[in-house]
């Protein structure tokens, strides 16, 4: 039991070095006809010096997340051919600060509908000092790997529907609302999940129970699943609303909102 305890404090440690060694922003970029360029800034907040290596990845949209791309899907997603990225390669001393721009080719229209590709950045390993309780060290090679959305869009209708929806409990017996948001346009959407409680009466005030932020509904993954800790045991009875609210692009914009009745507790 003693050596799985050392070897989660030894995993935990070298995650937490490597997190932060790189910071990326913004992790979502849109490229069109009229928008043809988009900036990604690198930092380091580190004390090392990062090499690292710039590329494409194709991955396919989950209901959880995202898995690597078969070759047939990769045909009809991939927005890497379509675009130029530069540079492909930088050093970073620490403190440092680079710009990564993604570009539309020359000459090129963006097919009809949306396309994506993940731009990857790479750093090489470092060894790097891990203090444990002996008085000897543990070295270990970092290498860091991040990856970020660039959506290739030749469309404007983003739709989207709130699809099944639970309302279930944590391992601390706390209320989680579980939903779907199901895409439903020709172009991918992009917001956040809001969950309100007005409990029954006249005197009934709305609550704010929770927000999920950075919610994307991508068109090659039928349904996303979402989750929302509500932070309550129990809710009371009343009507519990969901909406999947624009974000970045779409603010403003309301994809769609459901209404729920809650039983009293028995």
């Amino acid at each position: 039991m003693k050596t799985a305890y050392g070897v989660l404090i030894i995993w935990l440690s070298i995650c937490s070095s490597a997190l932060a060694d790189i910071e990326v922003s913004p992790l979502r970029h849109v490229i069109t006809a009229k928008a043809r360029e988009a900036t990604i800034a690198v930092s380091n907040p580190s004390h090392r010096v990062l090499d690292a290596r710039v590329s494409w990845v194709d991955l396919t949209a989950t209901e959880t997340g995202y898995a690597p791309a078969e070759k047939q899907a990769r045909k009809l997603l991939s927005a890497a051919p379509y675009l130029i990225v530069s540079p492909a390669f930088f050093q970073l001393e620490p403190g440092g600060r680079i710009e990564i721009t993604v570009k539309l080719r020359d000459g090129v229209t963006p097919p009809q509908g949306e396309r994506r590709s993940h731009l990857l950045i790479e750093t090489a390993a470092s060894r790097t000092p891990i203090r444990k309780a002996s008085a000897n060290g543990l070295q270990v090679d970092i290498g860091l790997s991040i990856s970020t959305p660039v959506i290739l869009r030749n469309g404007d209708h983003a739709a989207a529907r709130i699809g099944e929806t639970k309302l279930l409990r944590d391992d601390d017996g706390m209320l989680l609302l579980a939903t779907a948001i199901e895409p439903a346009g020709v172009i991918s959407t992009f917001g956040r999940l809001t969950a309100t409680f007005k409990p029954h009466g006249e005197d009934g005030v709305v609550q704010a129970l929770g927000i999920r932020d950075n919610v994307a509904g991508y068109l090659d993954a039928p349904k996303r699943m979402v989750e929302i800790p509500l932070g309550y045991e129990s809710l009371g009875e009343g009507e519990l609303t969901l909406r999947y609210e624009g974000a970045a692009e779409f603010t403003g914009q309301t994809f769609d909102e459901r209404k729920f009745d809650i039983a009293p507790p028995e």
